[in-house]
């Protein structure tokens, strides 16, 4: 996962959001940022933050920037040199460049370059070929201008099928970014969801696309959960009222079986190891809901089910927990054969 900075960010902001990036997993520790300040006269005072970041903790960056800010930033005694001097390894161009003059940028600069992937098409991609380019997507500040999920994953298809990657937003969870404070996301329903689960959502949606948090910083357990799904794989499933013989659930990571069911997930190497202490039944089994199977399904007894669906009560199961209500929409992200941990709902 990816993160971003930016000029009008405070100094603890900064380091926060650098310490979330070397957390992360990856051999390219990478933030993204703008270089669209150079009429407030805070570039250079900026890309002293850059270079000391880039100097001391080894980040590099990703500058979105117009043709107004690259001239300015080139014009002066460093020239193109700017940019590698502050560890800026990509430049993300929007509005205003054509395909000729990208290109005259990709050789001159040394930077791999990004384009908006929300609003570029087939035409434009095709000019660029050859270049060493990658998609990043736009994020909104103003409510209801973000993206809709088929939208996304249909202008994604046309980088990653022609080989070139994907890069995708999701709102910070802390110190949103000026002036609205109301989050950056690509995808509009994201925007006031928490990160952990928008970012399982992206990666279901485009599974090869990079994940990068906007603005500020997210909750520490969140980036935690997402660096061990980086790194492993493995989902991590917050979970309340859970029964007192299901307290083995919390004790390793489960598999869900590979096979495709519409009702449920099944836990692998559960059967027969889960009595309920007391019946709790709700008034169905609810999606996000776990279930295991009582003595009326014999071999089965014990197998414990995460409901994908919601479904009429059966005498033959018992509900022993759930997800919690912040994190249940990730029973919709998670696919056969994944690896889950469950854990208690951190306070």
């Amino acid at each position: 996962m990816l993160f971003s900075i930016y000029p009008t960010d405070a100094a603890e902001t900064r380091r926060t959001v650098i310490d979330q990036v070397l957390g992360t997993s990856g051999d390219e520790r990478m933030l993204f940022t703008s270089l669209h300040m150079v009429d407030t006269g805070e570039l250079a005072a900026f890309g002293e933050v850059l270079r000391a970041a880039h100097d001391d903790d080894g980040v590099t960056f990703c500058a979105d920037v117009s043709p107004v800010a690259l001239e300015h930033v080139v014009a002066g005694d460093e020239g193109w040199g700017w940019l590698a001097r502050r560890g800026i390894t990509m430049l993300r161009l929007d509005y205003g460049f054509d395909a000729d003059e990208i290109g005259r940028i990709a050789e001159t600069s040394g930077c791999r370059i990004a384009v908006n992937a929300s609003t570029v098409d087939v035409a434009f991609l095709d000019e660029l070929a050859g270049l060493p380019v990658a998609g990043w997507h736009n994020f909104y500040p103003r409510p209801e201008t973000g993206l809709t999920a088929p939208f996304l994953v249909a202008q994604s298809r046309l980088f990653l099928d022609r080989g070139m990657p994907v890069l995708a937003f999701i709102p910070g969870e802390r110190e949103l970014r000026a002036p609205l404070h109301l989050g950056l996301p690509t995808l509009e329903e994201q925007r006031h969801r928490n990160a952990w689960r928008s970012y399982l959502q992206l990666r279901r949606l485009v599974p090869e696309a990079v994940v990068v948090c906007a603005e500020g910083a997210v909750a520490d357990d969140h980036a935690a959960w997402i660096a061990e799904f980086e790194a492993t794989g493995t989902v991590t499933l917050p979970v309340v009222g859970l029964d007192a013989a299901a307290s083995v659930l919390l004790e390793r990571p489960w598999r869900l079986r590979v096979e495709e069911a519409a009702a449920s997930f099944r836990l692998d190497e559960t059967r027969g190891g889960i009595r309920p202490s007391r019946i709790r039944n709700a008034d169905a089994r609810e999606r996000g809901s776990l279930q295991v199977d009582l003595d009326a399904y014999g071999r089965y007894r014990g197998e414990v089910h995460l409901m994908r669906a919601d479904r009429p009560l059966d005498a033959g199961q018992a509900r022993i927990g759930e997800v919690a209500a912040p994190y249940r929409g990730i029973v919709d992200d998670l696919r056969p054969g994944q690896t889950v941990r469950l854990i208690p709902l951190p306070a």
